[in-house]
């Protein structure tokens, strides 16, 4: 039997486009240079990405490192700081009317785009009407406007925004980049030459692409909010983290997140420490296994058997020894950063006892003379399919690789989508949490922490669960750190 694969879990981590319920707390802050010294412009980092982008086109990006490279060239109404709160980019101000239905933005005045064409309100009207449009399938960016109905621009600086009904998430959408109008509206969307070489209005320009080598940035100088530290941003594409760690040490880039052996080997050195400051946070995904549960599979449309495979999975163990303590065997589908834990749901612990009675309970007898487990002479045997790409080429699809269904658990995700009252939203999607660890149509496995080195020649610039490039301002208040009187 071929049950879905063990991958990023898009169905539990599309609460996270829910928007932020409650006050997050980040990552604890690095032991990372603090400059004192006045600021000073100029300088490069250099910053490895393991795959390449599928495409710079902001709308249609699906993957990590178009999604990066998309935040830095391109700007977005509202983006999340390095504690996900929602902050304003080109979005000077909004208000919400008519009990949550209505979202009006004002945009920022003098907003140009790189080729010095004003960014005006029919720039962000004809980014929603590319990613609504089914020839675009923009199926990472479409889930935010699907509760759209449609979207009103009275005035160059304003979008008016209706929804069907009161949108909790409304602003969770609007984090995408805007597309120049007048570049694209001459151009097949899909493959218009802007999507090799993005012209935006965010704090970086793009200036080239070497495919399999390096893609290069450099400071907008007229940004809204001033120039970035940095003179240039130099993403290059280095697929293997060994590579990634020697390049590091040979000073030819800035930062790399480090495997569990290299960081044992590497942390605790005085001789790398007095290079490079150390980074930790844990990652916003989380690797899962999803049981059939729609009834394709035999086995799991029980919810006995699944609970009875989370319970002979030793995740703790897996956490301590294979990772070395690089993640988290989560609660909940939440992240903490998301939801504060629910001090009345805990992880299932490793017990295969109480795994054999429930498989038991449920018909499925060990058989001695094969040592399988059977049930009206079916042997409990199946094959576990696992994702095989690098997990920075993945975004959240909305793919319910469970096939599960459950009234109650839809009538919750409905209403939450609709409860402005973060309180309320908070109280709901526990409810969720709860019901799914009583249904277990998913194992969680862990969330992978991230622990990396970073130059010390870097300064004023902290990690977030998404990393240290894509919050905001992030990269664009990094700087070359310069000793005191220097």
């Amino acid at each position: 039997m071929r049950i879905p694969p063990r991958g990023r879990a898009k169905f539990p981590l599309a609460l996270f486009a829910l928007a932020v319920l409650s006050s997050c707390t980040a990552s604890s802050p690095p032991e990372i240079p603090r400059s004192t010294a006045p600021p000073e412009y100029g300088g490069r980092f250099v910053f490895p990405l393991r795959t390449e982008p599928a495409t710079l086109n902001f709308v249609t990006a699906s993957d990590q490192p178009s999604d990066l490279v998309a935040r830095l060239v391109g700007d977005s109404l509202v983006d999340r700081d390095v504690d996900l709160n929602v902050v304003p980019r080109l979005a000077a101000s909004w208000e919400f009317a008519d009990g949550g239905r209505t979202l009006t933005f004002h945009l920022r005045p003098g907003v140009r785009f790189h080729d010095g064409h004003p960014l005006t309100s029919a720039d962000v009207k004809y980014t929603y009407e590319r990613v609504i449009d089914k020839t675009s399938h923009a199926l990472a960016r479409l889930d935010g406007f699907l509760p759209v109905e449609r979207v009103e621009t009275p005035d160059e600086r304003t979008v008016r925004v209706v929804y069907r009904f009161p949108y909790a998430p409304a602003l969770s959408g609007w984090e995408m980049p805007i597309l120049p109008r007048h570049l694209y509206e001459g151009e097949d969307f899909l493959t218009s030459r802007y999507n090799r070489a993005p012209i935006g209005s965010g704090p970086f320009r793009f200036i080239s692409w070497e495919p399999g080598r390096r893609i290069l940035l450099a400071a907008n100088l007229d940004y809204w909010a001033g120039r970035p530290y940095l003179d240039t941003l130099d993403l290059e594409i280095i697929p293997s983290q060994e590579t990634t760690l020697q390049a590091l040490l040979a000073g030819e880039v800035d930062y790399a997140a480090l495997t569990p052996v290299q960081w044992e080997a590497h942390s605790k050195d005085p001789s790398f420490l007095r290079r490079f400051a150390t980074v930790q946070y844990l990652s916003l995904f989380f690797y899962y296994i999803a049981w059939r549960t729609d009834g394709t599979n035999p086995f799991f449309t029980d919810p006995d058997v699944r609970r009875a495979m989370t319970l002979a999975l030793d995740r703790e163990g897996y956490v301590r020894t294979v990772l070395r303590g690089f993640g988290q065997v989560p609660d909940s589908i939440f992240h903490p950063a998301i939801l504060p834990p629910d001090p009345e749901l805990r992880p299932l612990g490793y017990d295969p006892r109480a795994a054999a009675a429930l498989l038991d309970r449920a018909g499925w007898r060990l058989d001695p003379g094969s040592g399988l487990r059977r049930k009206d002479g079916t042997a409990f045997r199946f094959t576990l399919l696992i994702y095989g790409g690098a997990e920075e080429h993945v975004q959240y699809s909305g793919r319910n690789y469970a096939g599960f269904h459950d009234p109650q658990i839809d009538a919750w995700l409905q209403d939450g989508r609709r409860t402005v009252d973060p309180v309320a939203r908070t109280v709901l999607y526990r409810s969720i949490a709860r019901r799914l660890d009583d249904l277990q149509p998913y194992t969680y496995l862990f969330f992978p922490a991230t622990r990396a080195a970073l130059s010390r020649r870097i300064a004023d610039i902290r990690p977030s669960p998404r990393g240290i490039i894509v919050q905001y301002p992030g990269v664009t208040r990094l700087r070359l750190s310069r000793p005191e009187g220097g």
